[in-house]
């Protein structure tokens, strides 16, 4: 047979490196591979005398090969998609010991393994590729999976001997092109949320492979492709549970993302530090402003050249409701509407039926169907606040919070977007020049200072700018430098154009900026296909950033569609085909309170200790780091505990519970004194 880990090291050369959406590829090399197999795993390991295999630390220990290895951007995004703690060990800087999985009680450090790949391979020399792990390491690693009921999730391997044999043999060469995947009954029951439809693999390198019976290994295949060629499978082993996959992962891959949550869960047995959820928030800007529009004849900008209309306000309204009805996921669905007071009329009449008489219909209807939405102060006038005085800046933003508050608008008062996300430190050096990232430091502390006066805690920020987000965090707000009180909650950006109102508008804008680099122009159903694609790896990840359109988009196009409407069900349908899991959608002031406690949980988890007594099923949490609370206390969430926690357990302590996919989160703000409460795993631990 030839060598596992030259067959490895060429396929790894497939994992792709993706950027919004997009990858590139390198194309391995097929020639037959030579090279030494791994020597097997030493028989003995003396484990530490005072073990305690039945207490886990509640994280992770991810084993890779160097900052560049293949495999390591999936399991960061994975774990920290759920807000989980875990360790990276390069095995080529640092040996594995038992030390470093053993803490001095006798409590394992880690709750889980996960492995880059499976070989960890690297290559020794030029054409000759090993382990970076030698015999020993192997053996204690595995030891330590034994004693501890430690479960191991290998990201991409290999279906060989060495350095373990999954009872899995490769039916040829490594695949590239795309193809389609499928459950089998074990893995629905592992992917409990997927639906039966097939799952699309583009562009992935896989090694199909066929079961093969081996002593003392039991295997349990997940995933086929339509040939019946393993893909996934778990395999148990000397007391040990492992799940491989021989598909190449990608967190810019939708094949990745809609396995990750299964994946995690049963790497965790359904108990962890952290939570995950997915969220569905559209923000529409400009609402009761005149919008530019995009004429497809004569491809020219005109200027305010619409304003949405009292019938296009009542449609929308209808279209949301239909998309909650026919959306068993989106039951929660609703539009957040950032709004500008400018040309509004305060002393409107509340109808949905307003006649000739009324000055402006779109205000009365507004104020008819004001509780449809959640309403967003957008400034009066929308205009930018990059050098704006404090005095000016106060005006724009309470001026027109009255003009929401005379129209009977449910308003997210802690919560800001700023006109075009200005004052933010994203602008021009000099008039009509180009946008530049300044950097935090360099945004408007006047349009802090305002808004905090008005109890403004939340502003909305740019993804696209790179000192508006964490990358380290991707879950996580970034508190503004200016004013540390002040959370920035980045928003997604999508293809469709602010000034198109239309389906021809829209792609007539979007084909004319994708034409002149070489690239065929997309009808209506391709662009939203396209577009959607990139925005449910997104929804997947478990941000819960809002994609964010324009008022033009709203336009009642034909009856009962609009861009936006269009734009949300092309979303569902590419999402309902495969998952079931609920998508939620806060207003924006739970936004940003959710967003707050989640980023103090990402800041406080590396310092907590939390240790799962499997025989007593409690997990007893010590607060630490730095991720406090109001009262100074850190912030965590713990997933998988009992629903409802039992008497006297945590109740002072807990901000609140939720149940999201069947599991049960517990939100608690640490004290001084350790906290135990009683968790469910998804299945009887060993």
């Amino acid at each position: 047979m030839p060598s596992s880990f030259r067959l490895l090291a060429a396929a790894l050369l497939l994992l792709t490196a993706c950027k919004t959406g997009t990858s590139t590829q390198q194309t391995p090399s097929t020639q037959p591979p030579s090279g030494e197999h791994l020597r097997a795993p030493a028989p003995q390991v003396r484990l530490p005398a005072n073990v305690q295999p039945d207490r886990v630390q509640l994280r992770i220990l991810v084993l890779d090969t160097g900052q560049e290895s293949a495999g390591i951007g999936t399991a960061r995004a994975l774990l920290r998609s759920h807000g989980i703690p875990f360790t990276e060990l390069d095995v080529t800087a640092r040996p594995l010991t038992a030390a470093t999985l053993i803490d001095a009680q006798g409590v394992g450090r880690y709750q889980g393994v996960v492995l880059t790949s499976s070989g960890l391979s690297i290559e020794t020399t030029p054409g000759v590729y090993g382990s970076a792990l030698d015999a020993g390491e192997w053996a204690t690693l595995f030891a330590y999976e034994r004693a501890y009921g430690v479960r191991q999730l290998a990201l991409f391997g290999y279906p060989g001997t060495q350095p373990e044999d999954y009872g899995l043999r490769a039916g040829g060469d490594v695949q590239t092109g795309d193809t389609s995947v499928g459950l089998t009954s074990a893995g629905r029951r592992l992917f409990s949320d997927l639906t039966a439809t097939p799952l699309a693999v583009r562009g992935a390198a896989r090694y199909p492979a066929q079961r093969t019976a081996v002593q003392g290994v039991e295997t349990t295949p997940l995933i086929t492709d339509p040939q019946g060629g393993v893909l996934a499978a778990t395999s148990t082993a000397d007391g040990r549970e492992r799940l491989l996959l021989t598909l190449a992962q990608n967190p810019g891959m939708l094949h990745t993302q809609f396995l990750g949550h299964g994946l995690v869960q049963w790497l965790t047995r359904g108990v962890h530090l952290g939570e995950y959820r997915r969220f569905l928030q559209v923000d529409v800007d400009d609402w009761f402003l005149y919008a530019d529009r995009f004429d497809p004849a004569t491809g020219q900008v005109v200027p305010r050249d619409y304003r949405l209309s009292a019938a296009d306000a009542l449609s929308l309204r209808d279209q949301q409701r239909r998309i909650r009805q026919e959306y068993a996921v989106a039951r929660s669905f609703r539009l957040a509407q950032a709004f500008n007071g400018l040309g509004a009329d305060p002393g409107a009449p509340d109808t949905c039926r307003p006649g000739p008489e009324v000055r402006d219909p779109l205000s009365a209807v507004t104020r008819c169907i004001a509780g449809s939405f959640d309403w967003v102060n957008h400034t009066k006038d929308h205009l930018l606040m990059d050098i704006m005085s404090e005095e000016k800046a106060m005006s724009e933003m309470a001026h027109n919070r009255e003009i929401g508050r005379q129209l009977g608008l449910p308003l997210s008062t802690q919560a800001l977007i700023t006109p075009e996300l200005s004052g933010l430190g994203w602008k021009a050096p000099t008039p009509g020049a180009a946008k530049q990232d300044s950097g935090l430091a360099g945004g408007n502390p006047a349009v802090y200072r305002a808004a905090r006066q008005l109890g403004v805690r939340y502003l909305a920020a740019n993804h696209s700018v790179p000192s508006q987000w964490d990358p380290a965090c991707p879950n996580c707000g970034v508190f503004s430098p200016l004013d540390p009180e002040v959370l920035l909650i980045p928003r997604w950006p999508n293809d469709v154009p602010y000034n198109a109102t239309t389906p021809a508008e829209a792609v007539g804008v979007f084909n004319a900026r994708r034409t002149p680099s070489g690239k065929a122009p997309l009808n209506y159903a391709a662009f939203l296909e396209q577009d959607t694609a990139r925005s449910l790896v997104h929804v997947l990840s478990g941000t819960a950033w809002p994609h964010y359109m324009h008022q033009g988009n709203l336009r009642e196009y034909a009856p009962n569609r609009s861009l936006v409407t269009d734009w949300v069900r092309a979303m569902l349908d590419r999402y309902t085909q495969h998952s079931t899991l609920p998508l939620q959608t806060l207003t924006w002031n739970e936004l940003g309170a959710y967003v707050s406690d989640r980023t103090r949980h990402e800041r406080a988890k590396d310092g907590v200790s939390a240790v799962w007594d499997r025989r007593r099923g409690q997990v007893t949490l010590r607060g630490g780091g730095p991720g406090a609370g109001q009262d100074g206390s850190p912030v965590v969430f713990l997933t998988g505990v009992a629903d409802p926690p039992q008497s006297g357990e945590a109740r002072t302590f807990t901000a609140r519970t939720h149940t999201y996919g069947a599991r049960t989160t517990a939100q608690l703000r640490l004290g001084d004194q350790a906290l135990s409460l009683t968790v469910a795993p998804l299945e009887p631990t060993p």
